[in-house]
């Protein structure tokens, strides 16, 4: 009889390969489902939604850029890092305001604060028939000035925003809320509303977040150079000419939503923003702007001197300005 042996050795090496095949073949599936489990799974993959913390840290945008000028977060461009990059400040602020009602008007409707503590500065001017347009101006800053001192921003803004860019469209969004329900509360009020042009910096990463609505309007001076950094929301700009181009195609207060545009600029020591209503800006040539700001005064001094060229003339508006100075920290 024919040793067995050989043929045992075949038939296990050819039932252990059958094996290994099916083993093989039946954890395939069960890996592939894992995996594409996974994502919808991973801690954090919700971090930038609706219901982010207020601290919640942005996705970073490469340095440089927004060295080319100002960066508009609400048109689509990745969110900016807002959260600091160490344990000291990296720039400090030092602002100044002043307002005036100009020559021609009985009633400043311009209102304007300065929120040292939160590095926030902001100017509303309002408009409306009487005195409403006194009571919307006053009705935004008081709004946003609340939404900074108590940390109650409203709804969460896109998750595409970053933080302190959400804290600032917030915070406006609640003053039209607020001038909104004036309205719909007294007849007298019916119509009213106000530009806003708020800048609210960051000094341990070296940010400024700039919101506004209207025709308020943001400059930076840097370097002996001045650049506009907001576009006016306008029938201008929108594209519609003649008599009607000025007339303010957006302002809070007057429509139950409103559209807040963000920028966000990079500061530099030396740099010095200028908020100004539009009694400013319409009165004052971008030249006559930039040459005051080049002057060797201080910033009280500048803003007077601003205020001053404004109403010489003709004053027909009220006229308000915030100067803020940008220095470096002190090394630590």
């Amino acid at each position: 009889m024919a040793n067995p042996l050989p043929l045992y050795v075949v038939l296990m090496t050819v039932v252990a390969s059958l094996v290994a095949w099916v083993v093989t073949v039946w954890t395939r599936p069960a890996a592939a489902g894992r995996v594409a489990a996974s994502p919808a799974g991973t801690p954090g993959a919700e971090a930038h939604g609706a219901n982010a913390p207020l601290d919640a840290p942005a996705a970073k945008v490469p340095r440089g850029a927004e060295t080319a000028g100002a960066t508009a977060l609400s048109r689509g461009d990745p969110p900016e890092e807002d959260d600091p990059t160490g344990p000291h400040a990296l720039i400090l602020v030092t602002a100044v305001g002043r307002t005036d009602p100009g020559r021609k008007r009985a009633h400043n409707e311009d209102a304007y604060a300065i929120l040292e503590a939160h590095r926030l500065f902001v100017i509303a001017d309002g408009m409306g028939r009487h005195a409403a347009g006194e009571v919307a101006s006053r009705l935004c800053v008081e709004a946003i000035t609340e939404a900074f001192r108590t940390s109650q921003f409203g709804p969460p803004g896109p998750p595409s925003l970053a933080r302190r860019a959400a804290r600032l469209r917030g915070a406006i969004r609640l003053a039209n809320e607020r001038i909104q329900a004036a309205a719909e509360a007294n007849d007298a009020y019916a119509g009213m509303g106000t530009t806003v042009v708020g800048a609210y910096f960051s000094q341990s990463n070296q940010r400024v977040y700039i919101g506004h609505v209207g025709d308020s309007r943001c400059y930076r001076f840097r370097a002996g150079e001045l650049t506009l950094l907001t576009t006016d929301h306008t029938l201008g700009n929108a594209g519609i000419q003649g008599r009607t181009s000025i007339v303010l195609s957006r302002a809070v207060g007057i429509e139950p939503d409103v559209e807040v545009e963000i920028t966000v600029e990079s500061p530099l020591p030396g740099d010095v923003y200028l908020l100004c209503s539009d009694g400013l800006s319409r009165s004052l040539s971008h030249e006559q702007i930039r040459a005051t700001l080049a002057s060797a005064g201080t910033l009280d001094q500048t803003a007077a001197v601003l205020i001053e060229s404004a109403n010489a003339t003709g004053g027909s508006d009220n006229i308000t300005t915030i100067l803020v100075r940008v220095d470096a920290a002190p090394a630590s």
